[in-house]
């Protein structure tokens, strides 16, 4: 099936379903900012113009030059690739923004069985493609949440605390462990169209974003933190039938390293209508790879063909077309508590600092970035942002997910380690069908089960696979 964007009318008419979040007066909102400054090649010449003469002379002069990105360049970016126009998502005089839709910043949370074992197809197996083999965002799950917050999941996520563990549950408690899947969510464009109506549209499949872990016997597996929690007893004034008599509050400061990648070309095999594993929400092709007006497009060398002429002219223009990898240390410092009274549970709220250095390709050059991403949240009216606009499982990309082979076909690890009878896989929910992030570095050992081929090179997350599905095995349906 596929999903189109949500608009405020859509929304609300949603906001009436059985299992809705209904108690809500106020959402969490996380606005995602970008500034990225850039240094890159401008001129090699053998005179002191730009450009001018040949390879074969020896250019002797070089220059570099300043750029910059920012989140509303992206936005142009994703915006000329999906539908066609970079300003399609400026209207009304109203700069569209970049946010992180159901988002969790903090190492201390966990999903349920439930929402970490979701497919996104007809069965609980294996992904979910269409007839045509693309992935269409669609999920099936047991999971009876229509969105995936904290502050009113009674089947989604929950607060955690260190429990002794890397991967497995605590044998005592029975406690799932902390910081295998942060960040958590959905990367959507909020804009506002030519009728001056809110509109929010998917946009998670153009980044890839990976944490590193570490096993020691803190406990903390990715991230580090500063902080303190208190149980607080009767305080909360929700439902009688949905709330909980006590809960964990607190304040704090968590850092990790983080790798958060873009790319609009056809490397992204998202984004190529020749992979198994296209979106096929994407209105358009992208740039680059077969079509290209530069072979090779930064990946493949010397598929350009050769011009002793250093301003050949074989190409054209492609300010549009962009690639770039960040890696830093993710900065996320929050409150947990209750958001409204009547929620369910307390949540967190605060504010993420990214600062990282870089790499990327944009506009046909190669760059060298420095910058930082803001991730800024705030209470809004419910709405009034992509916050609550749909259900996750109608339209959710889990760009993080670890499929690897088997007989049936591609399963996630998570799935696998807990099927009935499962020798191997992970017990607890890491890098499952709905995960936005990829957590690596640790040796899967008995984890790990026929690994496939996972994305190419030039691609940082390893959550896809780059052969089509069927290459690895007839699909269980």
């Amino acid at each position: 099936m596929k999903k189109m964007k949500t608009s405020l009318a859509i929304a609300l008419a949603l906001s009436t379903g059985v299992g809705a979040t209904v108690f809500a007066q106020n959402v969490k909102q996380d606005i995602i900012t970008i500034a990225l400054s850039g240094q890159e090649q401008v001129s090699v010449s053998d005179t002191t113009a730009n450009n001018a003469g040949t390879f074969s002379a020896g250019p002797k002069y070089y220059k570099t030059g300043a750029t910059k990105v920012t989140d509303q360049n992206i936005i142009q970016y994703i915006a000329f690739i999906k539908h066609g126009s970079a300003t399609y998502y400026a209207h009304a005089g109203k700069n569209p923004q970049l946010v992180l839709v159901q988002g969790e910043l903090t190492g201390f949370f966990n999903i349920t069985p439930d929402l970490g074992g979701s497919a996104t197809s007809a069965t609980f197996e294996t992904p979910d493609f269409d007839d045509n083999g693309e992935l269409d965002g669609g999920f099936t799950t047991a999971d009876g949440d229509t969105d995936t917050t904290i502050a009113n999941s009674l089947d989604s996520t929950f607060v955690v605390l260190d429990s002794g563990r890397h991967m497995t549950n605590n044998p005592i408690t029975g406690l799932f462990p902390v910081g295998n899947n942060q960040p958590w969510g959905q990367i959507f464009v909020q804009y506002y169209n030519s009728d001056d109506e809110l509109e929010c549209d998917n946009v998670t499949y153009y980044f890839a974003l990976s944490v590193e872990e570490c096993f020691d016997c803190f406990y903390m597996n990715s991230f580090i933190s500063d902080a303190t929690f208190k149980e607080v007893t009767g305080t909360q004034v929700g439902p009688p039938c949905c709330s909980v008599s006590t809960v964990i509050e607190g304040k704090g400061k968590d850092r990790y390293y983080l790798t958060l990648s873009f790319d609009n070309t056809y490397n992204n095999p998202y984004l190529d209508s020749d992979s198994s594993c296209w979106a096929s929400d994407n209105g358009f092709d992208a740039p680059g790879g077969p079509v290209g007006s530069i072979p090779g497009d930064a990946i493949d060398p010397d598929a350009l063909k050769y011009s002793d002429l250093i301003a050949s002219g074989l190409g054209k223009p492609e300010p549009f077309e962009a690639r770039f990898t960040l890696n830093g240390i993710m900065s996320y410092t929050w409150t947990l508590g209750y958001l409204n009274k009547s929620d369910i549970a307390p949540d967190f709220l605060g504010t993420g600092s990214y600062t990282a250095n870089g790499y990327g390709f944009v506009g046909l050059i190669c760059n060298l970035f420095t910058g930082t991403a803001t991730f800024s949240e705030k209470m809004v009216k419910a709405g009034t942002c992509c916050e609550d606009f749909y259900n996750w499982y109608d339209w959710w990309y889990g760009i993080g997910a670890e499929y690897v082979d088997t007989e049936g076909g591609p399963e996630t690890l998570y799935y696998i380690g807990t099927s009935t009878g499962a020798t191997s896989g992970y017990p607890t929910p890491v890098n499952g069908a709905t995960s936005l992030t990829y957590h690596e570095n640790f040796n899967r050992g008995g984890y790990d089960v026929n690994t496939a081929n996972f994305a190419p090179s030039a691609w940082p997350t390893p959550g896809v696979l780059t052969e089509p599905w069927d290459n690895f095995g007839p699909l269980p349906y």
